[in-house]
């Protein structure tokens, strides 16, 4: 399969055209409302497309995004912490499923019964969303209403790419501190949210899961195997916390926070020093008998146990050097893992691969 990107995106016009032009099977896009229907009618020709933004319903397109009441449950559960009076939801973009794929879920979680104080949509410049230093003025007064109306502290998710960093900009031009009388949570990677002044709590969704999935719907449709239903949700997702909701309150004991980091980063060789820095906003003894209490082991031990998970796999089903294995599990030196190895399995790491090896292929049979 050869695979061509084309950057950078002028127009949803002149993509079709370039896509066209290159006689593509098929398309992979980030294209909202606007962008999706206008790449759509420029097309000659039906062509499959995987596209990862909420641009709505179409013949050939599946849509592959995070889910968004996984990401609206980790962001309310992390505003409610804070002690605020309000919780709102801010779409910039107008797209046509935001009522029923947004705006429904999240009043479901929030129990808010009222849509019009608890939500509010509107169709931001994307340009000024994307443009870390951006003027904002003059605030558009839908925004500026809103936000005024809101009972403080409270607090806003804004789940739009940049959205965050525009918002938090929003309220520093109208004299509303971050995150004092509004704290934010947003859904930007890190080098846009440490752009934000202040720094953007994110809901960050994993954008190598939406882009293998993307892939695997688009190699099944050219393939000729039925399209699959129009949306596929991606879960996971992780909450980093910054400056934008974390002087609200100053001890924030993230346990889930911690726990996905862990799983996600031990084998980089995680310390439980860099955990705490990247989740929590508590003291060390308090985050460790807390994490204690809920996780029935201390915060070096879920670390240390998600390495040896990891060393077990590629043990038990590789040839890979010990070497190799003790680095790629995040473990400081060969000597260190083969300790922690005879700790806990009684054995050494040549002698687990040896016996779960030749295990399994005692239970192979003979063709």
């Amino acid at each position: 399969m050869i695979v061509r990107v084309f950057a950078p995106f002028r127009d949803a016009e002149s993509a079709a055209s370039d896509v066209e032009a290159w006689g593509a099977d098929a398309a992979l896009g980030v294209l909202e409302a606007t962008d999706l229907k206008l790449f759509l009618q420029k097309l000659t020709r039906p062509l499959p497309l995987a596209n990862s933004a909420l641009g709505g319903e179409a013949p050939g397109v599946v849509t592959v995004v995070g889910d968004f009441p996984a990401f609206a449950r980790t962001a309310i559960d992390h505003l409610r912490q804070m002690g605020l009076r309000t919780i709102g939801l801010l779409l910039l973009d107008e797209g046509p499923q935001h009522s029923e794929k947004l705006i429904k879920p999240f009043l479901d979680l929030l129990r808010a019964a009222d849509p019009v104080t608890s939500a509010l949509i509107y169709g931001a410049d994307r340009r000024l969303l994307w443009e870390p230093e951006a003027s904002v003025l003059p605030v558009p007064a839908k925004i500026s209403d809103w936000l005024t109306a809101l009972r403080k502290p409270a607090g806003v998710i804004c789940p739009q790419q940049g959205g965050g960093g525009y918002l938090i900009r929003c309220c520093r031009a109208l004299g509303l501190r971050v995150p004092e009388d509004i704290a934010i949570v947003g859904a930007d990677e890190t080098d846009l949210s440490l752009a934000c002044n202040p720094a953007l709590t994110s809901v960050v969704l994993s954008m190598e899961t939406v882009g293998a999935e993307s892939m695997r719907v688009i190699c099944d449709m050219i393939d000729g195997l039925p399209q699959p239903e129009s949306m596929v949700r991606v879960q996971t997702m992780h909450l980093t916390v910054r400056e934008s909701t974390a002087a609200i309150r100053p001890e924030i004991c993230d346990i889930s926070g911690a726990l996905e980091w862990i799983r996600t980063n031990a084998t980089s060789g995680l310390s439980v020093a860099q955990l705490m820095r990247q989740t929590q906003r508590v003291s060390r003894v308090t985050f460790h008998k807390r994490f204690l209490e809920a996780v029935g082991k201390t915060p070096a031990e879920a670390i240390r146990d998600r390495k040896l998970e990891e060393a077990r796999r590629l043990l038990a089903s590789t040839e890979l050097p010990i070497e190799m294995v003790c680095d790629l599990c995040g473990f400081s030196s060969a000597r260190v893992m083969a300790r922690v190895f005879r700790s806990v399995e009684r054995s050494t790491p040549r002698d687990y691969r040896r016996q779960h090896q030749s295990g399994s292929r005692r239970k192979t049979p003979r063709k």
